[in-house]
């Protein structure tokens, strides 16, 4: 029987996915783990993956669509099935796009550039592209745009039928709308005469919330209003550490690799992790589920927001181990490139800001995770020892938890064996 692909779930919190580009054709043949296409989800672009060995024999789904999971995307005719025969027993089935596969494509924008459907037949309805024509209509005069274009203009305020498409036979696709309402930010906006100084004009910008901007929002606000949160700061000397780091540094110079105090945190982190299990853990409504496996999220910014990919069995790695995994997610995380298995299975979240001078703050609970690090800056301040005043380094941590199910004794024990970890990191050995 043809095997009927449909869309999966690439990241914990998905709902529903973004086709981005096609990596296949109608007839193309498909093995065992190759790449299908790249799907937007709610965290980033991810890679949809074969688990069949076939022949391509419908695509339904248009790049720059949005697809609900579950949804069918495409359909692979098995060894000994005719494709066209496939296409045509499966082709009208319900909930199918009409979309042939040849529009999954970018248009080509030249004279006389025809799209062409799936049975590589020159579409009725296909137009001519040019640099200098306006909005391609289909016909009836309805102008011809992905769903999630319009969703997009709808919800920019923004006449889809004054957009030149950049997709197939002229459609409208989601950066289309959104390149529009950038170009249009950027336009002066007119302002009352009396009310403007001479000479100056100035711009209001708006700009559409992105996939993930909207799922980060969403978590946020549930947090805030689902967790009730208590919040633990401690200051931490951490003059050992310092002085540890640049010796090992320069042994480690030559396979260039650089620790960051950020590695020895991670470390840290993962050591408490393990002795207090009450932190290492998730609430759900009839239990407190404890994680037996301490699996570290580390908080990277990205231009869109704000992603966690998962560093695993943290308490089991060194500190060459832990800044090489750390710099592979960060890396993969700002290429885009981070696979479903990077994005999930996290018991506790570490968010750094250090790098930014900040010198205290608190996080936002990652749920269902009971507890996030909030850490800042290790700067040089007035220190207290014995009856004397001396100058450390003192790097300020903040432990956001969740009361239902991390007491203020837990949290503060918690921090008690952190801190005694990083300022004497001899421990860490034991």
């Amino acid at each position: 029987m043809p095997i009927e692909v449909t869309m999966p779930k690439l990241s914990p919190t998905m709902e529903s996915g973004v086709l981005a580009q096609w990596m296949v054709k109608v007839g193309d043949q498909i093995k065992e783990g190759d790449t299908l296409a790249e799907v937007e989800t709610d965290k980033a672009t991810m890679p949809m993956k074969a688990y069949d060995d076939g022949v391509v024999a419908i695509i339904d789904i248009a790049v720059g669509d949005e697809v609900k999971l579950g949804d069918r995307v495409l359909v692979l005719a098995k060894k000994g099935e005719d494709p066209k025969q496939v296409a045509e027993k499966l082709g009208g089935k319900s909930g199918a796009k009409s979309s042939p596969a040849a529009e999954e494509a970018p248009a080509k924008k030249s004279e006389g550039s025809h799209a062409a459907g799936s049975n590589g037949q020159e579409s009725s309805g296909s137009t001519t592209v040019t640099d200098t024509e306006e909005a391609p209509e289909s016909h009836g005069g309805r102008v011809k745009a992905s769903p999630l274009a319009r969703k997009v203009a709808a919800a920019s305020q923004v006449d889809i039928g004054s957009i030149r498409g950049s997709g197939p036979n002229g459609r409208v696709v989601r950066s289309d709308v959104e390149q529009f309402v950038q170009n249009r930010g950027k336009a002066p906006a007119a302002a009352p005469a009396a009310a403007s100084a001479p000479g100056r004009s100035v711009a209001t910008e708006r700009i559409p919330h992105t996939r993930m901007r909207k799922t980060i929002a969403q978590r946020m606000v549930e947090a805030k209003k689902v967790a009730p949160e208590i919040h633990v700061t401690v200051d931490i000397r951490v003059d050992s550490i310092v002085a540890i780091r640049e010796q090992l540094n320069k042994q480690l110079a030559s396979a260039k690799i650089k620790l960051s105090l950020g590695d020895f945190v991670t470390k840290a982190v993962a050591l408490s992790l393990r002795k207090h299990p009450g932190v290492n853990a998730s609430y759900e409504p009839d239990a407190i589920v404890r994680h037996g496996e301490v699996n570290v999220g580390i908080a990277v910014a990205l231009d869109g927001g704000l992603i966690v990919p998962v560093l695993r069995n943290a308490d089991t790695l060194g500190l060459r181990e832990i800044r090489q995994g750390s710099e592979a997610l960060v890396e993969a995380a700002r290429s885009g490139k981070l696979s479903p298995e990077q994005l999930s299975g996290g018991t506790f979240t570490i968010s750094n800001l250090g790098m930014y001078g900040v010198r205290q703050f608190d996080a936002i609970l990652n749920l269902p995770e009971v507890a996030i690090l909030a850490v800042a800056a290790a700067e040089k301040r007035p220190v207290v020892v014995g009856d004397s005043l001396t100058i450390g380094t003192i790097m300020t941590v903040t432990l956001t938890a969740d009361h239902r199910a991390v007491d203020g004794a837990l949290a503060a024990e918690f921090l008690r064996t952190l801190k005694g970890l990083l300022e004497e990191p001899a421990s860490m050995l034991l």
